[in-house]
């Protein structure tokens, strides 16, 4: 049996310069439609660091679609400068699946399940960090082409 990707835990974590250890994220939007910065990805290409890359910028995409209020705070009032980054484990390479069975998709607790191996002292096979100046550049890139299309969308200018 040949698999098209691996399984892949990822964890997204913020630090602002008046803290002294990431912090996983918290969700934004609403609980009907939230943005959630872990889980567990099955099928997924490419290799951990290409799939916390595109992960990362896809997370973004997201928060910009369904939490503009966090996109403003990121972008305007974020005066301590937070840090971004992305942990992914490849769970088979792991092993951690071994000890403790990875809940089927759909379940909920997938959303814990790298949260566990990072308790656990599990290593990520890959982790980007990146400042806060980049992710403000990437949030405002993306803020303006969603107004771009909403205004190619609304018909007259």
């Amino acid at each position: 049996m040949s698999a098209p990707g691996s399984q892949y835990a990822f964890v997204i974590e913020t630090k602002n310069n008046l803290d002294r250890s990431w912090s996983w994220i918290t969700n934004y939007g609403d609980a009907d439609n939230p943005v959630v910065g872990r889980g567990v990805i099955d099928d997924a290409p490419g290799s951990p660091q290409d799939f916390g890359r595109a992960t990362f910028d896809a997370y973004l995409d997201r928060l910009a679609e369904v939490a503009p209020e966090a996109v403003e705070y990121f972008l305007f009032e974020d005066y301590d400068d937070t840090w971004w980054r992305i942990q992914v484990w490849d769970v088979p390479a792991t092993g951690y699946d071994q000890r403790s069975t990875v809940p089927p998709p759909g379940d909920r607790a997938r959303l814990q399940y790298p949260l566990a191996m990072a308790a656990d002292e599990i290593e990520p096979q890959a982790t980007s960090t990146w400042p806060g100046t980049v992710v403000r550049k990437r949030l405002q890139a993306k803020q303006a082409a969603q107004q771009a299309a909403g205004r190619r969308q609304g018909g007259n200018a």
